[in-house]
């Protein structure tokens, strides 16, 4: 290499070197701020330090502004890790997680969304990993949307726990840590407005199809008990009158929690270009 390129290439380091310094220090600088509202607020649970509704904002806002050829997702873990440790330093937690049909993909899926600064352990069963948030009060459980059993009752009532989010959250074709899954902790103190809502619901035929209807999905079954998904203006009085006309029958619903809607985002490659993203927030 020639020395003007030598010198090129110690410039692009030495810019590099600055670059990661930077990056550091404002890591530093963040953790003193949550210094600040640890004294101010004191720590407590899990469910007074989650706001699953500025997260979402927040990556809409990097999936928007995002450009160059970093994969999406490596911002995203990137992301989701400190958001993650600087949530676990305001009120410290633990995550429990339910058995899965490929224990390999909830591992990624738990990995990426809470790192490796938050402890994880394993539960028998998913009812067993809604039970333990409530005996522990410092544990949050993942969820596989498809698990087997009727866990998601153990979230009824108004002091139960909640779903609060459902991963993946930026969905975008062949990406990392893709299972579906859903997150539950104790009820939040700061609720915020929840795109999508979720619903235990007992009832005989034509459920899915009454769900479809409205733009929502059956998600999981066991027996007559249902988990579904409907958008946010659906009301349960709604669904119950969908299924009536319907020749169904709905013996009750009870709200599970809710979450943002994910982001999609799309690749399009143009000849001679590297591949543009289009994004779109679902809400």
């Amino acid at each position: 290499m020639s020395q003007a390129g030598n010198r090129a290439l110690d410039r692009i380091r030495a810019e590099i070197d600055s670059i990661d310094a930077a990056m550091h220090d404002l890591l530093i600088r963040r953790s003193a701020v949550i210094d600040e509202l640890i004294a101010i607020k004191g720590a407590d649970t899990p469910g007074t330090a989650f706001r699953p509704g500025r997260e979402a904002d927040m990556m809409r806002r990097f999936v928007m502004r995002h450009e160059g050829h970093l994969p999406l997702t490596t911002v995203e873990h990137i992301w989701r890790e400190i958001i993650a440790t600087f949530t676990a330093m305001q009120a410290p937690y633990s995550v429990i997680v339910g058995p899965a049909a490929e224990p390999l993909a909830m591992r990624d899926a738990v990995r990426f969304y809470f790192g490796f600064s938050v402890a994880v352990s394993q539960a028998a069963s998913s009812e067993a990993a809604v039970e333990a948030i409530g005996g522990a009060g410092s544990q949050i459980a993942v969820i596989a949307a498809e698990g087997e059993g009727a866990w998601w009752l153990g979230l009824c009532g108004e002091n139960a726990p909640k779903i609060l989010a459902r991963l993946p959250f930026i969905a975008l074709e062949g990406r990392p840590a893709d299972l579906p899954c859903y997150v539950v902790a104790p009820p939040l103190s700061d609720a915020s407005f929840a795109d999508i809502g979720l619903y235990a619901v007992s009832a005989q035929n034509g459920l899915a199809a009454a769900a479809e209807r409205f733009g929502g999905r059956l998600v999981s079954r066991a027996g007559a008990e249902a988990l579904i998904e409907l958008p946010a203006p659906v009301e349960p009085g709604d669904l119950a009158a969908e299924l009536g006309a319907a020749g169904g029958a709905l013996s009750s619903i009870k709200s599970v929690g809710g979450f943002a809607a994910p982001i999609e985002v799309s690749e399009m490659a143009e000849q001679g270009e590297p591949a543009k993203q289009t994004r779109r927030a679902s809400q």
